[in-house]
């Protein structure tokens, strides 16, 4: 009986070790795979890989801790516009602990650059920390959400009611205009038929900016 007993102590790091081993290799295996997938997607649509644009990681930096960094960014074209896709990672640390946080990031370039703006999700600690949230004539917007600009009548002039409109039926969006660029970002690493999916909203976004505001408030690109 005492024999038995022992051997099970025994055995039971022994599992424990081959069960990590196991998770590990598991991890390994299916990182390879998506990344392997991910990269067929992006050959498949025509993008290729590019240095990660400054400007944009400063923009991800501004709405996440700026100590992160992008592994990979890819650029290419979506409905004619210029299109720029990136993971941005981050670690975090509680003291004890540490996590990894991946964001993807997703660019159009728009016709001229315009002032910043920006449309997130209204949060209690948002609303207590982020401070001036420009207040709309839809009750229900504001609570959903909050739009931060420098300028209140151009961000106004940005968000009219067709506009707020196509902001709500897509709910999970949210979006900035930094420069020439429309972004957006969600959370974990960015797969192809997202971004498009993505992309397809922020077209939308882009097509309901009033002629008035490109004319009044745009500046001339050059590249």
């Amino acid at each position: 009986m005492v024999s038995f007993l022992f051997v099970f102590s025994l055995l039971i790091p022994l599992v424990m070790l081959c069960g990590v081993i196991w998770l590990v290799v598991w991890s390994q295996r299916r990182r390879r795979q998506a990344a392997m997938q991910r990269a067929a997607q992006v050959a498949a649509v025509g993008w290729y890989l590019v240095p990660p644009n400054p400007w944009l990681v400063q923009v991800a930096g501004t709405l996440f801790p700026s100590n992160g960094e992008v592994a990979a960014a890819y650029a290419g074209e979506f409905r004619g516009r210029g299109l720029c896709v990136f993971d941005y990672t981050y670690v975090t640390s509680n003291g004890k602990t540490q996590q990894t946080h991946t964001v993807q990031f997703v660019a159009l370039n728009l016709p001229v650059a315009l002032p910043s703006v920006t449309v997130m999700h209204e949060t209690g600690l948002r609303r207590m920390f982020r401070g001036h949230d420009l207040e709309l004539e839809n009750v229900e917007f504001n609570e959903r959400f909050r739009v931060e600009c420098d300028d209140d009548r151009y961000g106004y002039a940005v968000m009219h009611p067709r506009m707020m409109e196509c902001v709500m039926l897509n709910p999970g969006l949210e979006w900035l205009i930094a420069g020439n660029a429309l972004v957006s970002w969600g959370q974990g690493a960015f797969q192809v038929p997202d971004v498009l999916a993505r992309a397809e909203a922020m077209t939308r976004l882009i097509e309901l900016l009033p002629p008035f505001v490109l004319r009044d408030y745009g500046q001339p690109t050059y590249r």
